[in-house]
């Protein structure tokens, strides 16, 4: 082996005197490895069904730890790296260098940095690649299918039941019940059912433009409403109307249920999960596109009555628990006996969504209204950990839409790119350099908070704005450091020179953001102007930051790479100043 690596380096030494200071075959070759590794890990890493149970599964890598022996390898491998790149430094001893050779050294720096810390890609590749071989589209999409058609058989909340919920069929759509004991007009119909009140509302609306100069407080009370194509549409309750012939029964029962158990394009992990009372008719309307197309299965599934039917359902939704292994403790036999009412589908037992640690046959509690009483009595010991199998067709969805370079590409990119910065400014100048360059950015901060202080202080009373001071101030100063490492970096003292030279290597990204946020902050500042109101500066006006939105960070770091290329020139007539 050692024989392999010393014939590696005499190649590279006398072919690629580049390659071989950087020791970046070798970086670049472990790097491979350990991605590999980190692909392995992340392929195993959900391979038991019940780590998708919990929220935010796709973030495993952050959850189980990987992410801090991801970080000491990273480290190891960077300060190993360091100390034997640190044996020779060819800049330093005169040997022959153009610009570019200097660049390219910067960009090897680069490579080498992002490759050993990001991990995190392979290992997210490994958990999709897993996902998707376990999970395929169509054995997934039929499993969310079955779990939607088994779901109205939950039985896990009496309230899911009650004729408040009811969207299917007409006119049940299209109206709205009203259960607010204050709001209710009992000189009207009212249907009463287990303590609780029932009054059916049809529903009128009124359109404004949302442009219209018009005050949303007299508008009156709305139930809801919709902005649309510059159209904003208020809801509101009408007259009664008297629908209790068209109700199989007023008493809780499966018809009225309406909830959707998972849809991809809408479900975060929590909706439905969380029952949220001032907002029960946002609910009972959330996904009304889906809601009619389910309803209307469950309402016809259960008109045919069809017990064998009623039974495969069940079945079919017991095997997908055991893929995912959903703990349960019913059989399709038991659970049927348990719903079975072909008088109206009432309810007459409700199942747990979790493991019930007490007899909860009945519990008494005086406390309780008529409702939660008779609730209470229907409760059996037998339960469905339907949560978690929503929690993990969410993961599953999350992880097969969420792309694998996303966002997160942009904080690896930006610290290997400081970081290889650092590097190259050692490389460059010394130790010594960037220590008081540490120490010469310390003392300008401090200057400049004193002057924007003392300005914030002794102008308190008139109209400057101090937000655009200290853009305008660390804009000035930037400026000046800028003119002096380009321009007369030859002509200051060379230690002096080795500060500015740092600073403007380290500091150009952020100047270049600093410009686009000025920029911006003019453009917001005319827009505010231009269109004082809110809607209309959303349609008509934007500013830079949002045409270029994620691309300005792409932007600055190729604008950045532009930078340092050029400014090698700079670094080269500076070293060949004299040391006095």
């Amino acid at each position: 082996m050692k024989s392999f690596i010393f014939k590696i380096n005499n190649y590279l030494i006398e072919r690629y005197p580049t390659l071989w200071n950087t020791k970046v075959i070798w970086m670049l070759s472990s790097a491979l490895v350990l991605h590999i590794i980190f692909y392995i890990f992340g392929w195993f890493a959900l391979s038991n069904p019940e780590t998708l149970h919990s929220y935010r599964a796709s973030g495993i890598f952050f959850e189980n730890g990987t992410i801090y022996f991801s970080l000491m390898i990273s480290i190891v491998m960077l300060v190993l790296w360091l100390v034997f790149m640190f044996k020779n430094n060819a800049f330093k001893n005169f040997y022959p260098f153009t610009a570019f050779k200097l660049f390219k050294q910067f960009i090897i720096y680069f490579v080498i940095i992002i490759t050993s810390i990001s991990y995190y890609f392979s290992f997210n590749l490994g958990v999709k690649n897993y996902i998707n071989y376990k999970y395929p589209d169509a054995s997934y999409n039929q499993d969310i299918s079955i779990a939607n058609k088994a779901s109205v058989f939950f039985s896990h909340n009496l309230s899911h039941y009650t004729i408040d919920k009811i969207v299917y069929p007409e006119p049940f759509n299209n109206v709205y019940c009203e259960t607010n004991y204050d709001k209710i007009n009992f000189d009207k119909p009212v249907i009463k059912n287990l303590g609780k009140n029932y009054q059916f509302y049809s529903l009128k609306t009124k359109t404004y433009s949302d442009t219209e100069d018009f005050q949303p407080h007299k508008i009156g009370n709305y139930l809801y409403y919709v902005n649309l194509n510059n159209q904003i549409t208020y809801t509101f309750k009408d007259s009664v109307i008297d629908l209790s012939s068209q109700l199989k029964t007023v008493a809780p029962n499966y018809y009225n249920y309406s909830n959707v158990f998972f849809n991809k394009t809408t479900n975060n992990g929590y909706s439905e999960i969380i029952s949220y009372d001032y907002d029960l008719y946002e609910t009972r309307y959330k996904n009304k596109s889906l809601k009619p197309h389910i309803q209307k299965e469950n309402f016809e599934l259960l008109n045919r009555n069809n017990p064998e039917e009623i039974k495969s359902i069940l079945n079919q939704f017991l095997d997908i628990a055991k893929t995912y292994k959903i703990q349960n403790n019913l059989n399709a036999n038991t659970w049927f006996d348990l719903i079975y009412n072909p008088v109206g589908f009432e309810i007459k037992n409700l199942i747990h969504n979790e493991k019930p640690y007490v007899n909860y046959r009945y519990l008494k509690n005086v406390d309780n209204s008529i409702f939660e009483d008779y609730q209470a009595k229907l409760f059996t010991n037998y339960y469905i950990e339907s949560d978690n199998l929503k929690k993990a067709f969410d993961n599953i969805n999350s992880i097969k839409s969420n792309p694998i370079l996303g966002e997160e590409v942009h904080f690896f990119m930006w610290i290997s790119f400081f970081i290889a910065l650092v590097i190259f400014c050692f490389r460059v100048t010394s130790l010594k350099a960037i220590l008081f360059t540490i120490v010469s950015s310390i003392i300008l901060t401090i200057f400049v908070s004193l002057v924007t202080a003392a300005v914030a202080y002794t102008t308190r009373h008139n109209s400057i704005d101090i937000e655009y001071f200290i853009s305008y101030f660390i804009w000035i100063i930037g400026t000046i450091l800028l003119v002096l490492g380009i321009f007369f970096i030859t002509r200051i003292k060379k230690q002096i020179a080795a500060i500015i030279l740092n600073i403007c290597l380290i500091g150009i990204t952020p100047y270049l953001g600093l410009i686009l946020a000025i920029i911006t902050m003019h453009q917001s500042d005319r827009c505010r102007d231009l269109y004082p109101k809110y809607s209309e500066r959303e349609e008509y006006c934007h500013t830079l930051f949002d045409y270029l939105g994620i691309w300005s960070s792409y932007i600055i770091f190729v604008l950045g790479l532009i930078f340092i290329y050029l400014f090698c020139k700079n670094i080269l007539k500076w070293r060949s100043t004299p040391e006095n």
